[in-house]
């Protein structure tokens, strides 16, 4: 392998207090730090979906895999995330037309709707129990004008032959309890689950099939043939890196990889007529038309899972804990929609997500290193699955044909040649308005 020396820093593994964690506490736990050194065919630094996807694949084709997680599986963005799985992470089928023309829409959208697929095949086959909930997607108007855009998207999705339905002021009802929404557009062949559940599924499932899973065992370098971690070597002909935003930290794409700040809550449980009232039909997911957007669904426990943002911490270089002021504005939020319900925030938690400059991850073999490969910016659970499955074909068969589009060194809008006079946070601002909302 010819591998540029580089470190990579030792992250501390103490878990922040997110409800998905506390079935954890539930389960038996074997972490199984590294503790002699080792030989493998593959090297996966990353115990998140795609990291686990690529280990799930690669050992199924007969590689000897070995998996290094510096905390647990699940410890990161994937297992603090909403469970969204929708091919819509952070970029809607219209805004893939817009951007990249109907042809390569589509077939981004085929491509990242594998990654769905993958998911709901692994859950159902080997019955997995990450509180699997079928529910179709909800892309919902929060004003007048908002209409335009959701309206947009019912007409993206039926011109590439995908179905749709369109919601107007005089129908909305019919699907979301609050007077508050004026439209939406609504999908199928999508579900919402607990990706930490999922990954500690996968993690337990691979050991089995003879993956050797280290957690508690940070990678700390990269050498020639050999990886480094706790102060060991393991010898290997390939390393796949799946480390998301902390990409930079191995100088694979210093200045085109970032992240984007979140809040998740978790409400105490609703009852039954209060679900109704929410849901008239039938739970969904739900997302709304706004620049930073909410977002919302039901867990399998009655709860509401409920997300948010805030300009002031979105691009902020520090990952923030979760404020009192999100808290209000997550409850002034609800309160305004569904007036009727008393909604009692129990679990408030920070994540980030990493993101590329256009909204479009990255994955590629790292230049002059033919055996090192790297996933980031998946932006989304399914994004990550459909990533961590071409990753693997590319080190099996040498796959290709995403190379161009999942590039890091693609064009960018151009005000992200603004870097080194805004910093990252304003570049990586303007450029995800120039993508995705200037309609």
């Amino acid at each position: 392998m010819k591998l540029e020396s580089a470190i990579l820093p030792h992250m501390s593994s103490t878990p922040p207090q997110v409800y998905w964690y506390i079935q954890r506490e539930l389960r038996p736990h074997h972490p199984d730090p590294l503790e002699s050194n080792a030989n493998a065919d593959t090297v996966v630094i990353g115990g998140g979906v795609a990291g686990l996807t690529v280990a799930e694949m690669l050992s199924s084709n007969g590689h000897q895999v070995i998996l290094l997680e510096k905390s647990f599986c699940g410890g990161g963005a994937s297992g603090k995330s909403s469970g969204f799985i929708t091919p819509d992470s952070e970029l809607e089928l219209s805004d893939l037309v817009r951007n990249k023309g109907p042809e390569e829409a589509k077939r981004l959208w085929k491509f990242v709707s594998g990654g769905v697929k993958h998911l709901q095949k692994n859950i159902q086959q080997q019955g997995i129990d990450c509180d699997y909930q079928v529910q179709d997607s909800l892309f919902i108007a929060n004003t007048a004008k908002d209409i335009k855009v959701v309206a947009h998207e019912h007409a993206a999705r039926r011109s590439l032959g995908y179905a749709s339905t369109l919601y107007d002021p005089s129908s909305i009802r019919s699907v979301i309890g609050s007077n508050d929404y004026v439209g939406a557009v609504r999908y199928p062949d999508t579900f919402g689950m607990n990706a930490f559940l999922y990954c500690q599924f996968m993690r337990d499932h691979l050991r089995k099939k003879g993956v050797k899973v280290h957690e508690q065992t940070p990678a700390t370098r990269l050498l020639n043939d050999r990886v480094e971690a706790n102060g060991l070597s393991i010898h290997t002909k390939n390393v796949v890196v799946c480390t998301d935003h902390m990409l930079p930290d191995l100088k694979l794409v210093p200045r085109d990889i970032y992240h984007a700040q979140t809040f998740l809550s978790i409400s105490k449980p609703l009852s039954d007529a209060d679900i109704r009232q929410i849901f008239p039909a039938e739970p969904m997911m739900v997302w709304d038309t706004d620049l930073i957007y909410q977002y919302f669904r039901v867990t399998g426990d009655n709860r509401l899972l409920f997300g948010a943002a805030s300009m002031v911490y979105t691009y902020d270089r520090r990952e923030r804990t979760a404020t009192e002021g999100i808290r209000r504005k997550m409850l002034s939020y609800l309160k305004k929609k569904f007036p009727s319900i008393s909604i009692d925030i129990e679990y408030l938690w920070p994540g980030l997500i990493g993101v590329s400059k256009d909204f479009v991850p990255l994955a590629a073999r790292a230049e002059n290193n033919p055996d090192l490969y790297f996933i980031g910016g998946a932006a989304g659970i399914p994004w990550a699955a459909a990533l961590g499955s071409y990753i693997a074909e590319k080190v099996l068969h040498d796959r290709s044909d995403f190379d161009e589009v999942l590039n890091p060194h693609r064009p960018y809008p151009f005000v992200s040649k603004l870097q080194p006079i805004t910093g990252t946070p304003i570049a990586f601002a303007l450029s995800h308005a120039m993508v995705k909302y200037l309609r």
